[in-house]
């Protein structure tokens, strides 16, 4: 799938771009390409580059390399999305069921149990709760000293 501009727009598409030095050793790269190596996610592990700890990496690190924040199971969803070339009728269907991810390809954990009627309803009460609280929350509209606000005007 390519956009506009000709750019692979999937997620492997992506992940391609920064696999220009997967295999290189790290004595053939210039000071520049091996910083550039580390901003694309590489380090240096012996003779070649290996992908960083994302353990080890800031968040700002990880946004620059493309990566967005996603729960494990929006993970598992978007890795079948791209395996199935973006087709979430595909995902559906698909019959790679040796894969570990297969059973969580439509983002739902096959494992968890069920929310009780107790926990159901729990949250309908904490919901109901932050309704009323943010329904209770008094809007400023002019300045507290009591005078009014002056009036804007259009200088266009």
């Amino acid at each position: 799938m390519t956009n506009v501009f000709g750019v692979d727009a999937t997620r492997r598409g992506r992940e391609r771009v920064r696999e220009v030095f997967t295999g290189r050793k790290v004595a053939s790269l210039s000071p520049a390409e091996l910083e550039h190596a580390q901003c694309a996610g590489y380090e240096a592990d012996g003779a070649y580059l290996v992908g960083r700890d994302p353990r080890a990496m800031t968040r700002a690190e990880l946004e620059a390399m493309g990566h967005e924040p996603l729960s494990p199971m929006e993970a598992i969803r978007a890795k079948c999305l791209d395996c199935c070339a973006g087709s979430a009728h595909e995902v559906r269907c698909c019959v790679a069921m040796a894969c570990p991810s297969w059973p969580f390809r439509t983002g739902r954990n096959p494992w968890r149990a069920p929310a009780s009627e107790a926990q159901r309803e729990a949250s309908r009460r904490n919901a109901a709760r932050m309704h009323a609280a943010s329904s209770d929350t008094v809007k400023i509209t002019g300045p507290s000293d009591g005078t009014s606000a002056p009036a804007l005007t259009d200088r266009g």
